[in-house]
């Protein structure tokens, strides 16, 4: 075998392989205890710190799924202007059941869910993002903190196996130079 045919046969291999990894990817999970419950009905309140954003989505699909233990308050994502948005309102100008601003009905957030149970998926954008939570009922929470659970799953996306692809064709014109 001559040595292009190696190179060739060994980046078609690889690009088989790349593809196979991608479409299987990977899956993070963790548990956020002793979050804070708010005690402001129909008001979002967000962390101080930024979502984990996903610089790569161009060559990388990640897709975040959250669960709570409590029923009795939502999560929400929002961008960086709408969280700005919301921390600007003050608490008295929410007029209860009369606005969707800022709570989990909101036109302009993400991804939200009411139901810890069933939490919600959230495919990750690039740029900056903040998670909020806030309470469902009327009345304050039935507890001061939750617990969160995610898992995020990273897999190639459809840019990747473009690229992937790429690689493998490259491989056999390779090996089928003199």
């Amino acid at each position: 075998m001559r040595k292009q045919e190696k190179i060739g046969y060994g980046l078609v291999g690889a690009a088989v392989l790349l593809v196979l990894l991608g479409t299987v990817g990977f899956t993070l999970e963790g548990e956020v205890n002793d979050v804070p419950t708010p005690n402001v009905p129909e008001k979002t309140f967000f962390g101080d710190d930024a979502l984990p954003g996903n610089g790569l989505s161009i060559i990388i699909a990640a897709e975040l799924t959250l669960n709570w233990d409590r029923d009795d308050i939502y999560v929400v994502i929002v961008d960086e202007e709408e969280k700005n948005r919301c921390e600007s309102l003050p608490t008295g100008l929410f007029n209860e059941g009369s606005t969707t601003a800022c709570t989990p009905y909101d036109a302009d957030v993400l991804a939200a869910g009411s139901d810890g149970e069933a939490g919600f998926s959230w495919v990750v954008e690039s740029g900056v993002h903040f998670a909020g939570i806030g309470t469902v009922d009327d009345g304050p929470p039935a507890g001061t903190d939750v617990t969160l659970t995610y898992s995020v799953h990273v897999q190639a996306s459809f840019v990747a196996y473009f690229l992937f692809a790429l690689v493998g064709v490259g491989g056999l014109a390779y090996t089928r130079m003199e």
